[in-house]
């Protein structure tokens, strides 16, 4: 029977008996949604079936957590026709890398039909709704949000944000729930600072998230993983006790500032005003490159007097092209007079900083990279004397309390930021605050140490003269 026959029969079968029965939408919502627990472990499942609105699920490395938060996206975009779901990462490269294929995997798995957006990271679904991929270390990212009205948001690796993620939370995302009375979900791995509002979800006895833990020896899609895992401990030297093994692969709360890649105390190296001294500071930029990755400013002040390196100005931002990081610049250098300006060459940097220098006349001079580890160690030094002061609340300070080593103890991890932290260094590396001349002590005025220096000063200028005066000819006088 060809198409136009059956059309044909199906229109005579309805004239004559009505429409043909059908399921309901609601059996064919819980039919479609439930095959997505075909591949779900138990752990998994009982996340994603929880009916709390605050959830958590605090998980070692490998445990399954992206595939569980792209299941959660797209059953709750199933069961709720035009709605809106949001998966945020600490960055739109780190979202687009970890969630987008994930996504585009099980719409083949289940031939769901998806239209996917590339260059916005949307994803859209035969019944209306949409799934949103996006990064919130970006004030533009964060804006982005407002408005929205989500049924469920996944924040994705939530111990790699800083202190703006109690905004994030709390006053730009909380209230685009209130709608659909949507679900929130905090995933991660725990990081070694045991900081922030996902450390506090996860630990503080009066949380209002519900929450839930696993690990990899959870995951029955890696069956040799504690084979694996006996081996790595053996051959990097851990017993069960240590730190690394128990953040990472345990998804245990451990602080270790021995995994910090930089030791920043608050006690120690925070600063509410800068000295007031009658010698002026001297200012060094440093500029770390990105686009895609954020581009970061630091300005630091030192004094030939004091032995301090003091933070004055920080920013960083996603999206800068050249011509703006350049007018950038030129507006810090209204405010500052610079005594260097320090960039990023490797790659790109270095045709950018001849453009700054040719065509916007900026005196930019390439930061020297080489050795970074060991420079770390002295700026760690400094550190820990208090030799380098920060202003309260500085989002250097949080990239600082964040960033730690990979479990090599060789590079930095990945998936934390380091975008200041580097813009900082490079400031560092070229400031002269070690070089520090002691204060020339001046008495107050009118007290009997500041005559008795006038008045050695005067004999001194008038012994000079009177010397001066014996060594000239009787006609030169």
């Amino acid at each position: 029977m060809n198409p136009i026959e059956a059309r044909e029969v199906v229109k005579e079968y309805i004239k004559r008996f009505c429409e043909p029965p059908k399921k309901e939408k609601s059996a064919l919502r819980t039919e479609r949604s439930t095959q997505f627990f075909r591949d779900c472990f138990d752990k998994q499942i009982a996340f994603i079936s929880d009916k709390s609105k605050l959830k958590t699920a605090l998980c070692s490395r490998r445990a399954g957590k992206t595939h569980c938060a792209a299941v959660y996206l797209l059953k709750e975009a199933v069961e709720n026709p035009e709605s809106e779901a949001a998966y945020i990462a600490l960055t739109r490269i780190n979202a687009k890398r970890v969630m987008w294929p994930k996504l585009k995997q099980l719409d083949r798995q289940y031939s769901m039909n998806i239209k996917f957006n590339n260059s916005e990271l949307t994803a859209y679904l035969p019944n209306g709704s949409v799934i949103y991929l996006t990064g919130a270390n970006d004030q533009a990212d964060i804006d982005k949000l407002r408005g929205s009205a989500f049924v469920l948001i996944v924040i994705d690796e939530c111990a790699s944000f800083g202190a703006h993620m109690d905004e994030l939370v709390e006053e730009v995302l909380e209230p685009t729930l209130i709608d659909h009375d949507g679900t929130m979900c905090l995933i991660g791995t725990p990081n070694a600072a045991c900081a922030g509002i996902f450390h506090r979800s996860t630990t503080e006895p009066d949380s209002d998230y519900s929450r839930h833990h696993w690990t990899i020896l959870d995951n029955p899609h890696i069956p040799h993983a504690k084979d694996w895992l006996n081996k790595r401990m053996s051959r990097r030297r851990w017993d069960d006790k240590h730190p690394v093994y128990l953040r990472e692969w345990c998804g245990q709360w451990i602080r270790s500032t021995d995994s910090l890649v930089y030791k920043f105390d608050e006690a120690v190296n925070l600063y509410d005003s800068l000295p007031t001294l009658d010698y002026d500071f001297e200012y060094i930029l440093g500029v770390d490159l990105g686009f895609n990755d954020a581009s970061a400013f630091t300005v630091c002040a030192f004094n030939r007097y004091l032995p301090t390196l003091y933070l004055v100005y920080e920013m960083k931002r996603v999206g800068m092209i050249p011509a703006q990081i350049a007018d950038h610049i030129k507006k810090l250098g209204e405010s500052y007079e610079f005594t260097r300006i320090v960039m990023d060459t490797g790659g790109l940097g270095k045709s950018i900083a001849e453009e700054f220098r040719i065509r916007y006349n900026i005196p930019v001079i390439a930061a020297s990279k080489h050795d970074k580890f060991s420079y770390i160690e002295l700026l760690n030094s400094d550190l820990r004397s208090g030799f380098i002061k920060v202003p309260p609340s500085s989002s250097l300070a949080d990239e600082w309390n964040l960033l730690q080593w990979s479990e090599n103890q060789k590079t930095e991890d990945k998936r934390f930021e380091n975008h200041l932290c580097d813009a900082f260094l490079y400031s560092w590396r070229e400031s002269k605050h070690y070089c520090s001349e002691e204060l020339p002590y001046e008495p107050q005025h009118g007290t009997k140490e500041y005559w008795e220096k006038v008045w050695n000063e005067w004999e001194l200028a008038e012994g000079e003269q009177i010397e001066k005066e014996k060594r000239m000819q009787w006609w030169e006088i």
